[in-house]
């Protein structure tokens, strides 16, 4: 093998190693290294419990976290119960003083995608996708190049003209990924002279004010309310899977037929069936339709509305 053959090999090794994350120190230290890149926090219960302490051991400690957590920034989050006054300190140290953690965080521990504004993109905190670190890395693998087709789009938009620039924004709200209102709404980034596609209302939508909207409402009125929504057609996948949860909780809470939540909740699996909500609609069901089916058949009396 000639040295100009050994030479070309390992220049194409040096190329195709991914980059490796940039630790960061701080917060702030990941905010300011990540201003062109996603930044990755593992959120972990420091002093809460066994298992905590077994994935910091087995992410962080034993490494099996980082061949999965590249191009991007990284940092370590502990969260500690009832801190002492030298886990305040480090507490103080990692997060500043006025800054607290994005909200959004259901379970520790817990992997965040953020952008280098701050903004929570998207999470790994499903218990079954942080069971071990291959199967939380691989799922953050699909978040951060998720990211990264949609920055691009975003990039797009904002260097379109006004007519494609609404499109390019809605395929850039279709990638699974969160994307905050205050990049594009506030600053007037946006044009919204020709959004022929609603896209403002998308970037309008809140998830809880609408489930609060729907309260007072019958199970009549809040049906022909959503499907009114989602007949629309300016709402992103992600968007439209959350308005049929909204009509779903509506349902149960007023006792609707199994039927009808069943098919509710395949309507918002189907909508996107490799989401999160895909996932919790099949477990809504177990959870909600079938005792409810199960008791309706044991009683032997199906019950008017059942």
């Amino acid at each position: 093998m000639t040295k100009t053959l050994i030479l070309l090999m390992s220049l194409f090794c040096l190329v195709a190693q991914p980059l490796l994350a940039i630790n960061a120190r701080s917060y702030d230290d990941a905010l300011k290294k990540g201003k062109n890149r996603p930044v990755v926090f593992f959120c972990y219960g420091a002093n809460i419990d066994r298992a905590n302490e077994r994935a910091f051991d087995e992410f962080i400690k034993q490494r099996k976290l980082m061949p999965f957590v590249r191009d991007c920034v990284f940092l370590q989050v502990p969260i500690y119960q009832l801190p002492d006054e030298k886990q305040k300190k480090e507490s103080e140290r990692i997060m500043g003083k006025d800054r607290g953690l994005p909200s959004g965080i259901r379970s520790l521990p817990c992997l965040l995608l953020l952008d280098g504004d701050g903004n929570l993109r998207g999470s790994v905190q499903d218990h079954v996708e942080m069971k071990d670190p291959e199967t939380a890395g691989k799922r953050l693998r699909e978040l951060l190049d998720l990211y990264d087709e949609q920055e691009k789009l975003l990039k797009k938009a904002m260097k379109a003209g006004s007519g494609r620039q609404a499109k390019l924004l809605a395929q850039a709200l279709d990638v699974q990924l969160d994307v905050p209102s205050s990049r594009y709404m506030n600053d007037g980034s946006l044009n919204l002279k020709k959004d022929k596609i609603g896209l403002a209302e998308r970037f309008k939508h809140d998830p809880l004010k609408l489930v609060q909207l729907l309260q007072d409402m019958s199970q009549t009125q809040a049906s022909a309310f959503i499907r009114n929504m989602v007949a629309n057609g300016c709402y992103s996948r992600r968007q439209r899977q959350e308005l049929i949860a909204a009509l779903t909780g509506h349902a149960r809470r007023n006792n609707e037929s199994p039927n009808r939540l069943r098919a509710l909740y395949y309507e918002m699996r189907n909508i996107d069936p490799k989401s999160i909500y895909a996932r919790y609609a099949e477990g809504a069901i177990d959870i909600w339709v079938v005792p409810k089916e199960k008791q309706i058949l044991e009683g032997g009396v199906i019950k008017p509305g059942n």
